[in-house]
This record gives structure tokens, sequence and C-alpha cells, in this order.
């Protein structure tokens, strides 16, 4: 599906006023881990189930979709069994984005009779404009800016995180001495401990970090992870 451009403050915002909506309806502030599957559910009032969707569809490689006539959001229930929690809270996030900012292409579709009612999330359509969107949209939901930056800044007195090594030079993993792009996932962990992010995987936040510019990779180096990282 084409989708128009949309720049990264306006999903930001998007995200934000989502939460904030969200404040509202629970009457208190809202800190992580954010509680997607809840946003989902009460407040843009949409079913959330978890199935075997690629059967469903059939298609492989499928991690969710989003229907809008029917306004239910599906899970691959894969996720539920790998006990990944935080690739599956990314991806409910990811769906709830493609709700806020993509359903009226739907149902433009649906209007003309020239499309189908779902959005359907594909491991190879990834890198798809549609899919980034929702991606950043997911990580701007679970891993608000502002706590973020308050999370870091109690882990490092500085203003950013400068990787310049790959590997350590002290041959050990101590972050705080020797921050490398082989202690990305110690960076992270660290991060997500100190924010409370308890719903949010390592890999996602690594590049949170990044996007917002407070660990900076200056080696060129390809910051890799493993399936259980």
């Amino acid at each position: 599906m084409n989708v128009r451009w949309l720049p990264k403050d306006f999903i930001a915002r998007s995200s934000l006023d989502l939460l904030g909506g969200y404040e509202q309806l629970v009457g208190h502030p809202v800190r992580p881990p954010i509680p997607v599957e809840d946003i989902i559910e009460r407040y843009l009032g949409l079913s959330l189930t978890f199935e075997d969707i690629e059967t469903r569809l059939g298609m492989e490689d499928v991690l969710g979709a989003t229907f809008v006539r029917s306004k239910t959001i599906c899970i691959n229930e894969k996720l539920l069994e790998d006990k990944s929690e935080g690739r599956m809270m990314f991806t409910c996030a990811h769906e709830a984005g493609h709700w806020v900012l993509h359903r009226h292409f739907i149902e433009q579709a649906q209007r003309s009779s020239q499309g189908t009612e779902a959005i359907v999330c594909r491991t190879r359509n990834s890198r798809l404009p549609i899919e980034w969107q929702a991606d950043f949209f997911a990580s701007c939901l679970i891993m608000p800016e502002e706590e973020v930056r308050k999370a870091f800044s109690l882990v490092w007195d500085r203003k950013e995180l400068v990787l310049d090594n790959v590997r350590s030079c002290l041959g050990g993993t101590a972050v705080c001495v020797d921050p490398c792009v082989q202690n990305w996932h110690f960076i992270a962990d660290a991060v997500r401990e100190a924010g409370g992010f308890i719903n949010v995987s390592k890999e996602a936040m690594i590049i949170r970090l990044r996007e917002l510019g407070l660990v900076l990779n200056k080696t060129g180096a390809h910051m890799g992870w493993r399936k259980s990282a």
C-alpha cells in the first residue's frame, strides 16, 4: 500500500497524542512500562486477538494485521509461544500505529471498492514506507522521548554516549568504563532497567537510543544481535 510521506515529528506527536488521550481516560500520568494492550482495547476501542494469522490469511511471515472494518488487531500467536514480550508488545504498538496513521487509506479504498479491509504486516515488507512509519510510531509510543532521556541521564552523566571501538579495549564488559559496539546489549539493558521499560526489547531500545542521538556509533560496524538477546 502506498502512503504519503510523514515527517518524524508528526509521527512522534501522534504517538504522544494517543498516550495523552489514554492518560485522560485513566485519570493519571502513564509511565513505562506503557500498557499498549490496554491502550488498544480501552482507548482505541479495538479488539486485540492472538491467533494463527498466517493460516487465516494464507500467507507466510505475517507478524500482525489491522482489520479496519471490524476494528480488530490480530497478532501472530507465535509471538506468545516465543515468550518474547518485547517483540510482542512492539508488534502491538506497531499495529496501533497503523490504526492511527493509516486506517483512512483503507477506508478510502473501501469507499471506492478498490481494496482490502486489512493492513497486513509481513517481515519481508519491513522496509516499505508504511511499515517504517508504524515502526517509528511504535518506538515513540512504548519509549517516549522524555522518559528515555530521563533514564539515560540516570545511567550516564553525559550528553551522549560515543562508541569509538567495536570491542572493549579493557578486555571486559564494563560498559560505563569502556562503552563499545560489542557491548550494545549492556547499554540498552542499563537504560531499560533505569527507566522501567520492562516490556521493551534490548534491540528496540538500542535503536531508540540511536534515533534520539543518545548513542553515537562512530565505528561504522553493524550493531547486530542474536534472536535470544
